[in-house]
């Protein structure tokens, strides 16, 4: 059988990874495409929104694949060759969590691996949030790796920042990977044809992987409530999140639930924050809000609280 080619999708928290995914699938024929979704938290809110979008196969590992779901990660693909020649899957697209490092899986997909019978890596597709990047690479070597290993990198969110700051975004990513292709978008809307492209594998260099890949102190926070619960409470409750710990709350995402069955899907990086209707809770589906919330220092009893105290 041919080899899948496989397109590794990695960044750092926020820089809108399953926003260009979905923009990619819904300009593809996504029953050809098997899509494996690494969360950090527990709520699967990106596998959720990627399944929106129709029939394509969608996977999921929960935790930080290249750590403890990397042996996972060889499990699923193993299981995934027969599936895909059978459903007759093209490509593979792997998104990683914010905080995983892409160098670390690549020795998986060598000639070698324990993947490779199956798979090929066809490339490495980095985004980057152009308001943030030039801190994230700066404070965060997880960032810097992401970067480095890229063979596309995907400058996101160039209209909210100044032509000025978006030439000193592709300095920032130039510094530490001056080789990979580099295309600005808005909302993920990248070409398939740059998303999938092929790097001959002689022209790619890979930095070492870490042996002891670390998140540092960041930790992500899963609260649940059954609420309802009002969307402005909310945005003002995680204002006084952001006041108490600036830079060091980093992310939000998941599912408000607005009465009526409604649900809200409200994402957010650092102080900002978009929402939107997310159609209804599925029959079963327990209507409840689930938000993930990654940072630094922050307190879950509290957390939840403050969450249950949005209800309307």
């Amino acid at each position: 059988m041919a080899s899948i080619p496989v397109t590794l999708l990695t960044g750092f928290l926020g820089a809108g990874k399953t926003t260009l995914l979905q923009h990619v699938l819904t300009h593809v024929d996504a029953r050809r495409i098997c899509v494996v979704e690494n969360e950090f938290g527990a709520a699967n809110i990106d596998s959720e929104v990627i399944e929106t979008l129709g029939p394509g196969l969608v996977r999921r590992l929960t935790g930080c694949i290249c750590c403890a779901v990397r042996t996972d990660l060889v499990a699923t693909f193993r299981d995934l060759a027969q599936v895909c020649h059978a459903q007759g899957v093209e490509r593979v697209v792997v998104e990683t969590t914010g905080m995983a490092e892409p160098a670390e899986l690549v020795p998986l997909f060598r000639r070698n691996g324990p993947i490779a019978e199956g798979f090929r890596l066809a490339g490495v597709v980095t985004v980057a949030d152009a308001v943030h990047v030039a801190i994230d690479v700066e404070n965060s070597p997880v960032a810097q790796s992401q970067v480095a290993v890229a063979d596309l990198l995907v400058l996101n969110k160039r209209d909210r920042v100044s032509p000025t700051s978006l030439a000193a975004a592709e300095r920032a990513l130039r510094a530490v990977n001056p080789l990979a292709r580099l295309v600005a978008t808005e909302r993920g809307v990248c070409a398939p044809d740059d998303f999938f492209a092929e790097t001959m594998p002689a022209l790619r260099v890979w930095p070492a992987g870490n042996a002891g890949h670390s998140h540092g102190d960041l930790a992500a926070h899963l609260v649940e409530d059954a609420g309802p619960h009002d969307l402005r409470r909310i945005r003002a409750w995680l204002r006084r999140v952001l006041k108490q710990h600036g830079d060091d709350f980093v992310r939000t995402k998941g599912f408000v639930h607005a009465g009526r069955a409604r649900r809200i899907l409200l994402q957010g990086v650092r102080s900002h924050l978009e929402s939107t209707p997310f159609g209804v809770f599925r029959p079963g589906e327990a209507a409840t809000t689930r938000l993930v919330l990654i940072g630094v220092g922050l307190d879950p009893v509290s957390l939840r609280e403050g969450l249950r105290a949005c209800r309307r």
